[in-house]
C-alpha cells in the first residue's frame, strides 16, 4: 500500500462511537503479517486508547482523495524502533478487506449556531476573479512576501498558515466544527461560485483567545443552498507540514468547542445536539 510506505496519516475512532466521540490520529509505519502498524494514535495531543479486538472506522488521504475503512485493534501496545536510536509506541491493526473513498459525514460536530456573537470567517477561495476585481489587505502587496501573493497563500518554514494578500473572497460564520472539519454559512455567493474537492483559505478568530485568529487551509467537501445567497460549505482541514504547529491550534480550537459544548448541555437536551 503506497499510501502506508508514506507514512500517511490515518485517523480512527470506535466504530459505534464514530459521530459521538472524536477521531485519533497517527501515522501509518508498516504492513507486517496481515496487520497495519500505527505510530501512536492521539486525539488533539493526548495519546488515545483502544482495547484488543475493538472495531474502528479509519480514515487516511492519498493525494487529494480521501478513503475510508473498516478494521479492529489487533494489538493495542507495543514499541517499534523508528531508527537505531528511536523507540515509539505503535498498535497493529487488521489489514482492512475492502477501503472506499469517503465524505466524513459521520465525523464527530459541535454546533455554534447558538453562540451571540456568531463566529465570523474570512474566505479565500482557489485564485482571485479573473477580471482583476479584488481589492489588496492593508499593508500587502499584489506580489506578496515571496510565500504568498493576491492569487494564492502558503506555509512559512515553522508550519504558520498564510493567506492571500488580497482581501477575502467572501464571508461568513461559523456553524459547527471538529477537529477535522468545519461548516461555514458563506454569504453573498451563489451554488455556482463553489466547486467540491477545491483548496481555500479560511480565517476566524475564536472568543476570549488572546493568541490571535486562527488560519487554515481547506478542502471543500459538501456545498448547498441554504436560501438564497446563503451557501453551506462542509470543509476538511489541512494538516500543515509542521505537525505540532498544527496541532497546537487544533488545540485551541477543541479546547474552545469542549467548553461551548459543556455550557450548552447545561440547558439542552444533549440528545438535540447533533440536530442544531
Amino acid at each position: 500500500m503506497e499510501a502506508c510506505a508514506r507514512n500517511a496519516p490515518v485517523e480512527i475512532v470506535q466504530a459505534d462511537l464514530a459521530g459521538v466521540e472524536p477521531f485519533a490520529r497517527g501515522r501509518m509505519l508498516e504492513i507486517e503479517s496481515g496487520v497495519i502498524v500505527l505510530e501512536e494514535v492521539q486525539i488533539i495531543g493526548k495519546t488515545a486508547k483502544f482495547g484488543k479486538k475493538t472495531p474502528l472506522l479509519g480514515y487516511f488521504r492519498f493525494g487529494s482523495r480521501l478513503f475510508e475503512f473498516r478494521s479492529r485493534v489487533m494489538s493495542s501496545a507495543k514499541p517499534v524502533k523508528l531508527n537505531r536510536a528511536t523507540l515509539v509506541p505503535a498498535m497493529d491493526i487488521l489489514m482492512p478487506e475492502a477501503v472506499e473513498e469517503g465524505q466524513r459525514r459521520n465525523v464527530f460536530r459541535i454546533p455554534l449556531a447558538a453562540l451571540n456573537p456568531p463566529i465570523r470567517v474570512e474566505f479565500w477561495y482557489g485564485p482571485p476573479p479573473a477580471d482583476g476585481n479584488y481589492t489588496l489587505q492593508k499593508d500587502q502587496t499584489k506580489d506578496g512576501d515571496g510565500i504568498t501573493c493576491s492569487f494564492e497563500g502558503g506555509e512559512t518554514e515553522d508550519g504558520a498558515v498564510l493567506v492571500p494578500s488580497r482581501r477575502a473572497d467572501w464571508f461568513g460564520t461559523l456553524i459547527d466544527a471538529s477537529d477535522v472539519g468545519l461548516g461555514i454559512n458563506i454569504e453573498n455567493c451563489r451554488l455556482s461560485d463553489l466547486k467540491q474537492f477545491n483548496d481555500c483559505f479560511i480565517r476566524f478568530q475564536l472568543p476570549e483567545d488572546e493568541e490571535g485568529p486562527l488560519t487554515f487551509r481547506i478542502e471543500t467537501r459538501q456545498i448547498r443552498s441554504i436560501r438564497e445567497g446563503v451557501i453551506r460549505v462542509g470543509c476538511l482541514i489541512y494538516e500543515g507540514r509542521d505537525r505540532w504547529a498544527h496541532a497546537a491550534k487544533v488545540r485551541r480550537l477543541w479546547s474552545f468547542l469542549t467548553q461551548w459544548q459543556r455550557k450548552v448541555v447545561r440547558v439542552v437536551d444533549p440528545t438535540e445536539l447533533g440536530n442544531a
